[in-house]
């Protein structure tokens, strides 16, 4: 994680919320506080991701964190052997389980009890970090596809309008929602419209074309070819970054202009995330008590 407090902030709030969620697992069910909690996630998700990116994903997500680890695993010992291509048909189909899921929480489906809540993250995250990068996040969290959502931007505001203009339309708007990102995500493959302040940006000046960043990022974006990340899947976890041995990568909220990139490294992602969580966590106690 580098030297810095900032870059090591990322990994305790990671492990914390993990703690918390293992904690909420064992004494009380999960599903009914994700349900009192909605405020708290929406402001997390869809804000945070609205101005930042998904630092939810990448700075908090328990099963990112253990997405992450089991694929550094995989990487060590084994390569990126038994990925499933990217944007490949296999790929775009298995892109549409998230939204299912999506659309079965939009819809109040009965949803099954925490054994097999927890039974079906770890066989998803385990079984599936060996043949696919990032399986879980990329193919069954729902979580994953509001964000994705949120990253097309102009397909967010316009749909929250039309549901806000028009509230009869009551859970069937969100439904079609759901289906058009999914849409758009095969489709476009990326958000490079969005208004998120942070992104990843390489300078080619110093670029050497390794290709080590495209290597170490878990969700297997060709970081190499691009000079900014707008990738639908990028969730700012820095992998890349830390990886580059030329200081050809930086995550900010400029370009890499020569004098521009005030934000070096990973500092700002881990910083915005504290405050996000604070905010949340004040307006929570505050429902609370």
């Amino acid at each position: 994680m580098g030297g810095s407090f900032l870059d090591k902030l990322r990994s305790i709030m990671q492990w914390g919320f993990l703690a918390a969620m293992v904690y909420l697992s064992l004494f009380t069910d999960i599903l009914a506080g994700m349900h009192a909690a909605v405020p708290f996630f929406i402001w997390l998700v869809v804000v945070g991701n609205f101005l930042f990116g998904k630092l939810f994903c990448s700075h908090l997500c328990p099963a990112g964190l253990l997405s992450e680890l089991v694929f550094k695993l995989k990487r060590k010992f084994f390569g990126n052997k038994w990925g499933i291509r990217r944007w490949s048909l296999p790929d775009n189909i298995l892109r549409c389980f998230k939204y299912l899921f999506l659309i079965a929480i939009l819809e109040a489906l009965q949803m099954p009890g925490n054994c097999f809540v927890i039974a079906f993250l770890l066989a998803a995250i385990i079984i599936g970090g060996i043949f696919g990068n990032m399986f879980f996040c990329k193919y069954f969290c729902f979580i994953n596809s509001v964000s994705n959502i949120v990253r097309l931007t102009v397909f967010f505001v316009a749909g929250l309008a039309a549901n806000i203009i028009f509230p009869s339309l009551g859970t069937t708007g969100l439904v079609v929602m759901a289906v058009g990102g999914y849409l758009l995500e095969v489709y476009f493959k990326k958000a490079e419209y969005n208004l998120s302040l942070l992104h990843v940006h390489r300078d080619v000046r110093k670029c050497s074309g390794c290709g080590e960043c495209s290597k170490a990022c878990p969700f297997a974006v060709d970081v190499k070819s691009v000079k900014r990340v707008v990738d639908i899947d990028c969730n700012l976890c820095g992998e890349c970054v830390r990886e580059c041995r030329h200081d050809a990568l930086k995550m900010g909220i400029c370009n890499t202009r020569e004098g521009q990139n005030r934000i070096r490294g990973i500092w700002f992602a881990p910083l915005a995330t504290a405050t996000l969580l604070a905010i949340a966590f004040y307006a929570l106690v505050k429902h609370l008590f």
